[in-house]
């Protein structure tokens, strides 16, 4: 029987008994969540700004982390062009 089982019989609450039902995190923190706020903050001065742009921004201001991630923290930061308007 797992230990999956045996809380279920027992009626243990979901997330109560250690390692059951607890999501946690994976892999390396970011580096790039840092930057978040001053993307953020340069996304709504300048909506159109390339991911590009941002990338130079940053390294400036000493990101030296992976592209790849840098675009996926701008496309989840940028605003869609339809509710900006």
């Amino acid at each position: 029987m797992t230990f999956r089982e045996m809380t279920a019989l027992a009626e243990v609450p979901p997330g109560s008994a250690p390692g059951v039902a607890r999501p946690r995190g994976v892999g390396r923190p970011s580096t790039v969540a840092q930057y978040a706020q001053q993307i953020r903050e340069w996304l709504q001065l300048e909506p159109t700004i390339s991911g590009a742009e941002i990338l130079r921004r940053v390294r400036l201001v000493g990101y030296r982390g992976g592209k790849s991630a840098l675009y996926e923290l701008v496309r989840r930061l940028r605003v869609p062009a339809s509710a900006s308007h």
